[in-house]
C-alpha cells in the first residue's frame, strides 16, 4: 500500500522566499574596480659649491731634425717639471699623452721631427700651483688648460644635495598633480636618477712664459652640480583606501 507525502503549502513558500536572495545576487556580477591613474612626470634641482681642486694641463715640445733628439728634449723637460712639482707639498703630477710625428715634406719645416708629452698638476692649494706653473711656463712649458673644479668627494656630496632636492621638487609636482585632478597621491613606481656634470676648467690658449713675467691666474668660481629624478606615479581616488 502506497502512502503519498503530504508537504504544508506554507513550508515550501517559506523555502522559496529563502533562495530568492540567493539567486537575485548571483544574477548581478559585482562592480568593477576603478582603473589606476599614473603619471610619469620628472624633476631637477642644483646647487651651486665652491670648487675645492685646480687642475692644470701642460705640455712639453721640441723640434729637431732626427726623431731621437726631439724625444730627448721632450724627456729632460718632463723629468725637470716632475722633479720641481714633487717638490710642492700638495701638489699632485701625472704623466699625459706622448706622441712624436714628422712634419710632411715641402711644408714649413718639413722633414723635421717633433714630440710632444703633456703633464697634469692637480692641488687642492690654488696659490701653491700657480707659483708652480709660473716656473714652469719660465722654462719652456705650454698651457693647454687651467682652472678650478671638484674633486670627487665634493662632487658626490654636491650631487647627493641636488638628487635630495630633486626628489623633493619631484614629490610636490605628484601632489599637486593629484589635486588638480580630484584625486590623491599614492605612491613612487620606477624612480629613475640622474646627474649632469658641472662645468669644468675653463681652456686658456698653449704658451710658454718669459722669465721674469707674472704667473697666471684663476679665478675659483661656485660650480653648479644638478640632479634629475623621473617616476610613475600612482594617483588614487580622492578619500579611497588601496
Amino acid at each position: 500500500m502506497l502512502r503519498r507525502s503530504h508537504t504544508p503549502m506554507g513550508a515550501l513558500v517559506a523555502a522559496l522566499l529563502a533562495l530568492a536572495p540567493v539567486a537575485a545576487g548571483a544574477a548581478s556580477p559585482p562592480a568593477a574596480p576603478a582603473a589606476d591613474t599614473v603619471l610619469s612626470l620628472s624633476a631637477t634641482a642644483a646647487v651651486s659649491v665652491p670648487p675645492d681642486v685646480l687642475t692644470a694641463n701642460l705640455r712639453a715640445s721640441a723640434e729637431a731634425p732626427g726623431a731621437e733628439r726631439a724625444q730627448a728634449e721632450v724627456n729632460r723637460a718632463i723629468a725637470t717639471a716632475l722633479a720641481a712639482a714633487r717638490a710642492v707639498p700638495g701638489v699632485q703630477a701625472t704623466t699625459a699623452g706622448y706622441a712624436t710625428w714628422q712634419r710632411p715634406p715641402g711644408s714649413p719645416g718639413g722633414g723635421a721631427w717633433q714630440a710632444s708629452q703633456g703633464l697634469v698638476l692637480t692641488s687642492h692649494d690654488g696659490p701653491a700651483l700657480l707659483g708652480l706653473l709660473g716656473r714652469l711656463q719660465a722654462q719652456g712649458l705650454a698651457v693647454d688648460q687651467l682652472g678650478w673644479g671638484l674633486s670627487a668627494a665634493a662632487r658626490q656630496a654636491a650631487r647627493d644635495r641636488a638628487t635630495d632636492a630633486a626628489l623633493g621638487r619631484l614629490r610636490g609636482r605628484a601632489m599637486a598633480a593629484a589635486r588638480v585632478l580630484g584625486l590623491r597621491f599614492g605612491s613612487f613606481r620606477m624612480v629613475r636618477l640622474g646627474a649632469a656634470p658641472e662645468i669644468g676648467p675653463r681652456p686658456m690658449f698653449a704658451t710658454a712664459m718669459r722669465a721674469g713675467a707674472p704667473p697666471p691666474s684663476a679665478v675659483a668660481t661656485d660650480v653648479a652640480v644638478s640632479a634629475t629624478v623621473s617616476a610613475d606615479v600612482l594617483l588614487l581616488p580622492d578619500g579611497g583606501a588601496r
